[in-house]
């Protein structure tokens, strides 16, 4: 078993706790700092829960793991260039410093800022964020002085020939290749972009305002309302059970567990490769389907599975009939 997963901080079950029995697993631990905006809502950073944070990250420290802070909203609207950016962004570094806790990655989305860490904070690797959706290294290659690693894009991730390619590229050049495992989006999804962006303005609450009008920023939640499930298939996540596979090309694992409802449950199915259950509980999002996709089923209809998997057209889907068939037999 190799150490590759990056475990996002959690507050709605004991971190530390969840995490100890797999450090031998864990590689990184991952979050946004209290007043940094990220692709997720942050939590109301009273004292108290200051006080656990800090004590997490402590601890992750002190057990040898490495701490990615995240800048990776997708907007950051009239700032975006700016010294006031630049500048707020060292006053985190700062408070980071003082509390014992400066980072050893930073995730981001901005090339503005990716300049600026450089610049100002050597020490700190930088990471290109998952949510920069960069397919291949005609992307890379313009912006390799920037990044000393990179969350590969999760519309290709699946497909191992083009892993191995990007790889050996990443190797070849001195770079560190990620991956996401749980990923719950909707392969390509074209309401992507804009969700991010209200994320980045802090303005997710919105969407209440949306189902009003009856308008949802949450595409794959309609999607499947609609009956649309087959599409959780040719999504993009990586079952644990396969997931030996995927490290066989890449460092980072990265767990989605932040805003999860059963952190735990992520963390242990893919700290052990296995996972007995319901697929879709583990995905963030975590959807509620009238049906389970049932996780062992996979395994009885292994070959189906690999076809649907690897799959070379998934992303200009011709519907062959493979994901149908493959439904009567997952989805119990």
């Amino acid at each position: 078993m190799r150490k590759t997963l990056a475990v996002g901080h959690f507050l709605n079950a004991p971190f530390i706790d969840v995490c100890a029995p797999y450090l031998g697993r864990i590689r990184e631990v991952f979050f946004a700092w209290p007043g940094v905006l990220s692709c997720r809502p942050a939590p109301e950073f009273t004292a108290e829960v200051k006080n656990r944070f800090f004590t997490d990250l402590r601890w992750a420290r002190e057990n040898g793991l490495k701490l990615d802070t995240l800048f990776n909203c997708n907007c950051y609207g009239d700032k975006a260039i700016s010294l006031e950016l630049a500048e707020f962004a060292d006053r985190v570094f700062s408070e980071m410093d003082k509390e014992g806790l400066y980072p050893d990655i930073v995730t981001t989305t901005s090339p503005f800022l990716a300049t600026m860490f450089r610049r100002n904070h050597p020490s700190v690797k930088i990471r290109l964020s998952v949510n920069m959706r960069v397919h291949g290294t005609a992307g890379f290659e313009p912006i390799m002085e920037l990044f000393d690693s990179f969350y590969a894009s999760r519309e290709y991730h699946r497909d191992l020939d083009w892993l191995s390619k990007l790889s050996s590229w990443a190797k070849a050049n001195g770079k560190i290749v990620g991956m996401q495992a749980n990923s719950g989006c909707l392969r390509q999804c074209a309401f992507q972009q804009f969700h991010d962006n209200m994320h980045g303005h802090n303005r997710i609450a919105q969407s209440a305002e949306g189902e009003k009008m009856d308008f949802s920023v949450f595409l794959c939640k309609t999607n499947y309302e609609r009956g649309n499930y087959e599409d959780f298939l040719r999504s993009t996540w990586i079952r644990p059970e396969d997931l030996p596979l995927y490290e066989e090309h890449v460092d980072i694992v990265k767990l989605a567990t932040r805003r999860h409802p059963c952190p735990e449950k992520i963390v242990k199915a893919y700290a052990t490769y296995n996972y007995d259950g319901n697929l879709a509980d583990l995905m963030d999002a975590c959807h509620k389907f009238p049906k389970s996709f049932d996780n062992k089923s996979f395994d009885d209809n292994k070959s189906l599975w690999e076809s649907v998997r690897s799959c070379k057209n998934a992303n200009d889907c011709n519907h062959c009939g493979k994901c149908t068939e493959l439904m009567s037999k997952v989805f119990t």
